[in-house]
């Protein structure tokens, strides 16, 4: 099969952990770069990637990348591609493009340059032009431009890999589940160990363990994929793919993964979103303050405490934190990691994290600081 270019797109911090990932689907990264891992290889390999990556957001195949001197390439560059060899005048297409650079006075009129390139060049070759379709298009194109340097490709996705289709009731301040999976795994936690959320809310963190812990492929749910719309798509090969996926799912006997919140209103979404996961029998919740937190020994605590720069006033959350720490102390032993803002954490733990990651909540820089409870 010929090698192609392709690459992932990721959030600040999860860097070296998609590339463990698809390294362990045995793909090479060929570079790492702020927001995207880099690979080459065959189709076969964007599909197991699509299937198998639980801490990116979406996988391109690239299909041109050159360096712009002035905003009117934009137009001459997507305009001289082979857009037949993609869409047909039935097929409809979406755009993404994200903009860094000063070259571009609009992004969004920048946008509205690329798509009228691909439909013009349809209409030269065709002689119709595809529709846009600004929801949920049958080819999704996605384009980049930092500084000078620019990238058209498709995505493989559609919508965002996060959107993995479990989650049924939603938090006021959802964490996304692929930031959850980052920090399950950023903490090091393994499925023999006992894994608490203080602070669980719709229990994403809990779900995403849980599939972590049973290799639950996170495209379990995901019932459409944007690359089937692609000609050279595979369908018996992709369906083999995710078979092979469903079929190494391990059962979850034994796992001790629990978590509580004090508000009942959440926990009733937390129940909803484990149950429509297949986890209601696995993961244990409860309606509990932190003030009461009780752990087995040997725990690991991997948890997102409120905080005042996401839903109030961070004054308001004071007391929270210093019960939770109160309450860590009485365990040592206790493996902790907590995603918050880095003042936040820093003022609200006084503890010293022998590691700490960036890692983004949305447009909110984070961080998720890991601690040893007992440790000096």
């Amino acid at each position: 099969m010929p090698t192609e270019r392709f690459y992932a797109t990721l959030g600040v911090g999860v860097e070296q952990l998609v590339s463990a990932e698809l390294e362990a689907l045995g793909i090479r990264v060929a570079r790492l770069e702020p927001g995207r891992a880099r690979f080459e290889g065959a189709l076969e390999d964007a599909w197991k990637a699509l299937i198998h990556l639980r801490c990116a957001s979406r996988v391109v195949r690239e299909l041109y990348f050159c360096e712009v001197k002035r905003e009117e390439d934009l137009y001459d560059v997507v305009n001289s591609l082979d857009w037949p060899r993609w869409l047909t005048p039935e097929t409809t297409f979406k755009v993404t493009f994200n903009v860094h650079s000063s070259l571009l006075r609009s992004p969004r009129f920048g946008m509205y340059r690329i798509k009228d390139a691909i439909c013009d060049r349809m209409v030269e070759l065709v002689g119709r032009r595809p529709s846009v379709d600004t929801e949920a298009g049958d080819v999704h194109v996605v384009c980049y431009l930092e500084n000078r340097r620019f990238s058209v490709g498709l995505d493989g996705a559609g919508a965002p890999l996060h959107m993995r289709g479990y989650r049924v009731a939603q938090h006021e301040s959802p964490l996304r589940e692929h930031l959850a999976a980052a920090m399950v795994l950023q903490s090091g936690w393994k499925p023999g160990a006992p894994l608490h959320d203080p602070f669980c809310g719709s229990a994403t963190i809990l779900t995403e363990a849980a599939l972590i812990a049973t290799r639950t492929p996170p495209t379990h749910w995901r019932t459409r994929f944007a690359c089937t719309a692609w000609p050279d798509f595979d369908a018996a090969r992709f369906a083999a793919l995710r078979a092979e996926a469903e079929a190494a799912i391990l059962p979850a006997d034994g796992l001790r993964i629990s978590g509580g919140d004090v508000s009942p209103k959440w926990l009733e979404a937390a129940r909803a979103n484990v149950a429509a996961a297949g986890f209601a029998d696995v993961i244990a919740l409860q309606v509990r303050d932190v003030a009461a937190l009780a752990l087995e020994p040997g725990s690991w605590v991997v948890t997102n405490p409120p905080y005042g720069v996401r839903v109030g006033d961070e004054a308001r959350y004071a007391p929270v934190w210093q019960a939770f720490k109160e309450r860590l102390l009485e365990h040592p032993g206790t493996s902790v990691a907590v995603l918050g803002a880095a003042e936040t954490v820093e003022k609200g733990l006084r503890l010293k994290p022998f590691k700490r990651n960036r890692l983004n909540n949305g447009a909110i820089p984070c961080v998720l600081a890991q601690y040893r409870i007992g440790e000096r």
